[in-house]
This record gives C-alpha cells, sequence and structure tokens, in this order.
C-alpha cells in the first residue's frame, strides 16, 4: 500500500464489509489460517454460508484515530470527517451472493492475508495483514451478524515507508433495506463483468 491516508485504508476491509452478508447461525463454522480472500471464500462457500441479495446500507464511522508525528490540523481535520458516519448503499445479486470469490472478499490484490478467519454462531473474528510498497497494516476484525445485519469493529495499527506509526478504530453497522434498484442491479452486473475481465 502507498502510504496512504488511513480512509483509503479502509477500502478493502470495507468491500469485505459490505459484502460479508451473513446467513444461518446454524452453518458449519469457517476457520482460516494463513489464508487470503479466495481462500477464506472457498470456505466459506464450502460450509454452505447463504448470503441474502439485496439492497444493503452500510454506515462506517472512525472512533479514534491516533497518528504520531502528524501534524495536529491534519489529525484534526481526518478525525473531523471521518467522525461522522457515512452511509453507503450497495446492490449484492443473486449471481454473486451464489459464487462468492476473491474478489467478494475484498482482497483480490493480494497483498492482504488473513492470519486468522472464524465465522460461526453469529460471530466473526479475523487478523488481515497487508503489505505494500513499504508499508504494512494489521487490522484486527471483530463482529456480529445476522441474515440481514452485521456490525463490525476494525482496530487498524501500521506503519508506513517513513516507518510513521499509525492506529484507527472503525466501526461498521449494514442492514439489509430492501431490494436493488433496477440501476443498482445494472451497476452491479457491470462492476461485476468488469471484474472478470
Amino acid at each position: 500500500m502507498i502510504a496512504k491516508t488511513p480512509s483509503a485504508l479502509l477500502g478493502p476491509v470495507l468491500l469485505t464489509l459490505a459484502v460479508l452478508l451473513p446467513g444461518c447461525k446454524k452453518e458449519p463454522a469457517v476457520v482460516a489460517k494463513d489464508a487470503d480472500a479466495g481462500e477464506v471464500a472457498a470456505k466459506v462457500a464450502g460450509a454452505g454460508v447463504k448470503f441474502q441479495p439485496g439492497a444493503w446500507s452500510t454506515q462506517v464511522k472512525a472512533i479514534d484515530i491516533d497518528m504520531p508525528g502528524m501534524p495536529p490540523e491534519m489529525v484534526a481535520g481526518m478525525k473531523d470527517a471521518m467522525g461522522h458516519a457515512r452511509a453507503e448503499r450497495s446492490c449484492l445479486t443473486k449471481e454473486k451472493a451464489a459464487r462468492p470469490d476473491g474478489d467478494f472478499f475484498g482482497q483480490a490484490d493480494k497483498s492482504c492475508r488473513y492470519k486468522t478467519f472464524t465465522m460461526a454462531d453469529g460471530k466473526i473474528d479475523g487478523v488481515l495483514n497487508c503489505g505494500r510498497n513499504g508499508s504494512t497494516q494489521t487490522i484486527t476484525l471483530k463482529g456480529t451478524y445476522g441474515s440481514d445485519h452485521f456490525t463490525m469493529d476494525m482496530d487498524m495499527t501500521g506503519s508506513g515507508p517513513g516507518g510513521k506509526q499509525m492506529r484507527m478504530h472503525v466501526a461498521t453497522q449494514s442492514n439489509r433495506v430492501g431490494e436493488c434498484t433496477p440501476q443498482e442491479k445494472t451497476q452491479a452486473d457491470a462492476d461485476e463483468k468488469a471484474a472478470a475481465i
């Protein structure tokens, strides 16, 4: 990752969370160690986890940001920008829900690996290690899920090429809000086709 801002670090993780739409609590546990997103996706599919397609609204809010060495006004600006919950609406199609892949879990670039991942009994726990171009991040995920909602806390720590440290705690809440509109479905289909190229 090229010395990105904390908000940029959220991208892969938010994709993971926005589409990690859970199924019933009666399914077998999904457990993975030292696995990429594709391997985790295969384990989830193999366990028979069912994802509920439709329109989902996801709210993300930065609870805490700590970036020693960064100018105070820049940190204050980031806290102000990210301290308010931002809602994003996404469409999970029936087709995508039926065949999740590595991209479905938001880590298609292979620069991140799950040190551990567990999904069972309405809980998700994981540790994700990422490293690109001299920067490293460790992201700890803890959340709960149901057929039409999930919550997730993410603790992110990392260092950039200059050795500067950062830490951020982000809370995410997502709920299924109905069916995808025709426009949302068209866009989701187009995104899926583009990803397959």
